[in-house]
């Protein structure tokens, strides 16, 4: 299945960049990780549980990551690499250009 991405919001891809760094992980440990390296809004307030969560599930709708529902806590792991990423983005942009 071919999957087009039109692009990234700034936070999805920080939270790709930490999926493809962890493997699998919960939305407890994104958010963890945001808090460890400061990652912070615009307006120098920490990003919230929930919209990392919310980040983590548009993700899903969009097939660049996986969820499992199968425990209690739901586990992600990443559906791409960066290069396939990329490459759809770039595709993306190409079709709007010509």
């Amino acid at each position: 299945m071919r999957v087009k991405i039109i692009g990234l919001s700034v936070l999805e891809a920080n939270v790709l960049l930490i999926v493809w760094d962890k493997g699998n992980i919960t939305t407890r440990e994104v958010h963890e990780v945001f808090l460890k390296k400061e990652i912070k809004e615009k307006d120098g307030n920490f990003i919230p549980y929930t919209t990392i969560l919310s980040t983590l599930n548009s993700l899903v709708g969009k097939n660049i990551l996986n969820i499992n529902k199968s425990q209690k806590t739901f586990v992600y792991s990443a559906a791409l690499d960066n290069k396939e990423i990329a490459k759809s983005i770039i595709m993306a942009v190409a079709e709007k250009l010509l």
